[in-house]
């Protein structure tokens, strides 16, 4: 018999819904990640993909300003466009360089040439070019990978407002070269992207350059910027002010137009340089913009040597102008005498040689003898003193090396010691080589600048002062004060108060009865001032380089003037006329013009912006 079983029927088991239900659970899961992958943060993980790391970025400090003394500002910045590359990316692409190149109208091989000059700088942008047009900097921007490592950036760059009569005084700035970065690791200097290269940039590159500033980025596999990490912000460099004083370097210039020669003023009481003009120039904002090969090489090959600093670094035979130290060697030895005459035929006798005179003065003492230049007196006295004398006073005085000018290149001259003539010349010193050392003549050579702070010691009456441009340094802080240079002690020299008495009256006795009388007459007939004239011989046989010394007012000096005038006979034709005339602007044509004090011109200096955009407005005189 069967038995038939009714079917059972199942119950659900919780048990069996776990798995599905945990599978559905990890499936949603993943699908949530997965859409806030996608969607909600997918821009920035496509960012993150794409960066390879974290690079930091200079940014340029804005460079110190420099003021002259009454507040006109002379060196600035102004935003400006520069076109910048990567070198070793650079020049890995010659046919994106020669796309820049085409675009900025300039030849191929200088900006190659400007590259490899800071290939140093490998993979860190630099300047190559400065001064691009916008429309030419937006073309270079869009070439994108077509020209690989040139990118284009807006920088507060220098500006000179009297580029060519201050070129030897300033000097200019540009990109790094290799030697540049040496030089300044050696000072403990990071150089910045641009560094002076002369002149007073050069000298006061710490108190210039600032301190750049730094941007972190984040950048992608090609090292293109993605966005910015943070930043610190550039300190600016510190703001010089000069005691030169330019509408007085401009009357110089204009006065030397169309000679080669240099015009030297200090302040006697304390070395400030009033002027210091050397002509010809040359104007030095070309550097600025990275001058070509062409315009340097025109330059550098130039007959009248514009990049000589006449005034400086470039030495003469003084000429009578030397007779001052002479008469010191005579106080020195104890064979000075206002009254011991000397008679004059016109020549200087040296044994059975001689050497011409420029007059023939017959019966001669000290006073006249130096107002009219009698080479056969002071002929006669250097022989009288001899060489140690003059050279223990040359010493002194600071003859035959730099006075330490405040501007790198300056020039010693020659003062032919002992240990000089032996590796110089192959003869032994003679009593006419005393003569011509005794007259300024002959291997003695001395610089202009040397000549005006002989000048300054006798207006001081035995003590000059180091030479120096600048007047004060103000930090960049807001409410920072300026810290002046002190008078520093170049040369001494001991005499009584009737000897100086003596040189200072026959000084004057040039300009009022002597070579001189005619340039005083005509420009200082209200000025009683003090001064020496020279005429160098120079080697090629032309026509002798014209000198003149000086100081103003006699009793009172205020101004020292050194002159000369290179090829344009004797001191009274060239030196003394120039003379004149910067000493009558000085003591009466400056009368009516304001001064500027110091401080309110930084102050109103300190309130404009130091990074670009900038206002370059003067304070005027």
């Amino acid at each position: 018999m069967s038995v038939i079983h009714a079917p059972q029927e199942k119950t659900l088991d919780a048990r069996i819904l776990i798995v599905p239900g945990v599978l559905v659970l990890v499936l949603a899961s993943y699908f949530t990640r997965l859409w806030f992958l996608q969607v909600v943060i997918a821009d920035d993980l496509q960012e993150r993909a794409q960066s390879t790391g974290i690079t930091t970025v200079s940014k340029l400090a804005p460079r110190g300003r420099i003021y002259d003394r009454s507040g006109k500002l002379i060196a600035g910045l102004s935003p400006t466009v520069v076109i910048t590359a990567k070198p070793k990316i650079a020049l890995k692409n010659p046919e994106g360089i020669a796309l820049v190149a085409a675009l900025l109208g300039i030849d191929v091989k200088d900006l190659t040439g400007e590259i490899n000059d800071v290939l140093y700088a490998g993979e860190l942008p630099i300047a190559v070019y400065v001064g691009a047009p916008i429309e030419t900097a937006s073309h270079i921007a869009e070439l994108g990978d077509e020209a690989p490592g040139f990118s284009v950036e807006t920088q507060p760059m220098r500006t000179y407002t009297d580029a060519y009569e201050l070129a030897h005084v300033l000097g200019y700035v540009r990109t790094p070269r290799k030697q540049d970065v040496e030089r300044l690791k050696k000072m403990n200097l990071e150089p910045a992207q641009y560094v002076g290269i002369q002149g007073l940039e050069r000298r006061y590159e710490p108190q210039l350059m600032g301190k750049p500033g730094t941007v972190k980025q984040a950048v992608d596999a090609r090292r293109r910027p993605i966005r910015d990490l943070g930043a610190d912000a550039p300190i600016p460099g510190s703001t010089l002010t000069l005691g030169l004083d330019t509408q007085l370097q401009h009357y110089a210039f204009q006065l030397l137009a169309g000679r080669r020669g240099s015009v030297v003023v200090l302040d006697p009481r304390n070395g400030e340089v009033l002027c210091l003009a050397s002509s010809p120039s040359y104007d030095a904002s070309l550097f600025l913009k990275g001058i070509s090969r062409d315009d340097y090489s025109s330059l550098v090959n130039d007959p009248t040597h514009p990049f000589l600093f006449r005034g400086a670094a470039s030495a003469y035979p003084p000429g009578s102008t030397f007779k001052m130290v002479t008469t010191m060697a005579a106080w020195l030895t104890g064979k000075f005498s206002m009254t011991r005459t000397n008679y004059c035929d016109g020549y200087v006798h040296v044994g059975n040689r001689k050497a011409k005179c420029l007059g023939v003065h017959r019966s001669i003492a000290y006073d006249t003898a130096f107002a009219q230049s009698c080479n056969s007196y002071f002929g006669n006295l250097a022989m009288l003193v001899g060489r140690e004398a003059l050279l223990k006073v040359c010493e002194e005085v600071g003859l035959g090396k730099p006075t330490g000018l405040d501007v790198p290149g300056e020039a010693g001259g020659t003062v032919p010691t002992p240990e000089w003539w032996a590796k110089n010349r192959t003869r032994p010193w003679s009593l006419g080589d005393t003569v011509n050392f005794g007259i300024g003549q002959g291997e003695l050579a001395t610089t202009p600048l040397q000549m005006a702070c002989l000048t300054a010691l006798v207006a001081n009456r035995g003590v000059s002062y180091k030479p120096h441009l600048l007047r004060c340094v103000t930090g960049p802080q807001e409410g920072a004060k300026p810290e002046f240079v002190q008078p520093e002690v170049l040369g001494q020299i001991e005499a009584t108060p009737d000897q100086w008495q003596d040189l200072t009256q026959a000084m004057y006795h040039v300009l009022s009865i002597g070579t001189a009388r005619k340039s005083s007459h005509q420009f200082t007939p209200n000025i009683a001032w003090a001064g020496k004239t020279g005429s160098a011989e120079n080697q090629k046989g032309r026509e002798t380089h014209s000198w003149f010394v000086g100081f103003a007012p006699l009793n009172d000096p205020q101004i020292v003037v050194s002159v000369v005038v290179e090829n344009a006979g004797h001191g009274s034709e060239a030196g003394a006329p120039i003379a004149a005339q910067i000493v009558k602007y000085w003591l009466e044509g400056r009368k009516t013009r304001p001064t500027v004090d110091v401080q309110s011109s930084l102050n109103s200096a300190s309130s404009e912006s130091n990074s670009a955009p900038l206002d370059e407005s003067r304070v005027e005189r």
